[in-house]
């Protein structure tokens, strides 16, 4: 009955030269294939989740800016027309602010999906060889 070697991540004397290069890039593809099923799911759903967030952003500002033309409409004297203005631009300060905190969060999320998937590619590289910075 035949026997198998044990795998080893070392070349051995007769891997050096053209055959090392093969193995080492059988190797790198292997690594390659495997993250490609976990890459397209983990960065799907976080643009997604950007986009989605941008454009939920996007539908508020827009539904503010029709009820400030409502308003402005119905104003019968400058002053009235003036608090409205003042109003509005109060509330666009802090809308601005809560989204940049809320796509500052999805960002993160977004990097760490990354992140993640680099790490998985890296640890399936089975070679002695380190990641190119």
């Amino acid at each position: 009955m035949p026997t198998t070697k044990p795998v080893s991540n070392s070349l051995a004397p007769d891997q050096i030269g053209p055959s090392a290069m093969v193995d080492e890039g059988m190797q790198i593809v292997k690594a390659q294939l495997a993250s490609a099923t976990v890459l397209p799911q983990k960065i799907w759903e976080t643009q997604f989740a950007i986009a989605s967030e941008i454009l939920a952003f996007l539908g508020h500002r827009m539904q503010a800016q029709a009820e400030f033309c409502a308003r402005l409409g119905s104003c019968k004297e400058i002053g009235e027309a003036v608090d409205a203005q003042q109003d509005f631009a109060k509330g666009v300060g802090g809308a601005y602010a809560d989204e940049a905190e809320k796509l500052s969060t999805l960002a993160r999320k977004n990097m760490d999906a990354w992140t993640g998937v680099g790490a998985q590619y890296v640890s399936g590289w089975t070679g002695d060889h380190k990641a190119a910075a």
